[in-house]
């Protein structure tokens, strides 16, 4: 079982490299997302320098690797369970957020989080989204909703799962926090950059 659970990592892993942003940012520009915006590799960065439909298809491309990473390994690994859908979600996240073809430098893992949890459980999954978007309208930042939503499912995961899984999870709250680090400290020196969502919401409504 073990090494299954090693094969679902670099399953996971492999598809993590593809970091959608990369690969829209070339083709529209001929950059780097790097050299873009804020340099995050990710969905926010993406669209807010080439406009909402590219943001919309970074997106998508990251919840498919991971949605076609746990697919593989839970056919090819069903006697896993739902461990072939954590262990391949970690092994995503890892490849996404330190890509070995940019030098381990990617993104923070938000959407590919995100999908991970709502393909392990559903309902929860969606009920900790929904507790990550009262964090965003409350705080008015990014940075805390990419840690609300893995670290109320690692409260979840340790109460109604086993003891592994919540240690999964809990490890992916670690990255998060890692991936996140300058934008927390930013945050507690209140140098972190605010938006009225509610607001904004209101004005493109």
């Amino acid at each position: 079982m073990t090494v299954f659970k090693l094969y679902c990592l670099l399953i996971g892993y492999g598809f993590g490299n593809f970091v959608t942003a990369y690969v829209v940012s070339q083709w529209r520009t001929g950059k780097s997302p790097r050299q873009l915006g804020s340099g995050n590799p990710g969905t926010a960065n993406i669209g807010a320098v080439l406009g909402k439909k590219f943001g919309i298809l970074t997106l998508c491309g990251d919840l498919l690797k991971t949605i076609l990473a746990i697919y593989i390994c839970q056919l090819l690994f069903p006697e896993l369970g739902r461990l072939a859908i954590l262990y391949s979600g970690i092994g995503t996240t890892l490849g996404h957020n330190y890509p070995i073809w940019q030098k381990f430098h990617g993104g923070k893992g938000v959407a590919v989080s995100a999908i991970l949890l709502v393909m392990y459980d559903w309902q929860w999954g969606l009920i900790c989204l929904l507790i990550a978007l009262a964090v965003m309208l409350i705080s008015q930042n990014l940075t805390l909703p990419g840690i609300a939503i893995l670290l109320s499912f690692t409260i979840v995961s340790f109460m109604k799962y086993d003891v592994e899984t919540g240690v999964g999870f809990a490890f992916l709250t670690l990255l998060s926090i890692i991936s996140f680090r300058r934008d927390l400290l930013a945050l507690f020196k209140g140098q972190a950059k605010r938006v009225d969502w509610l607001k904004r919401f209101k004005k493109h409504a």
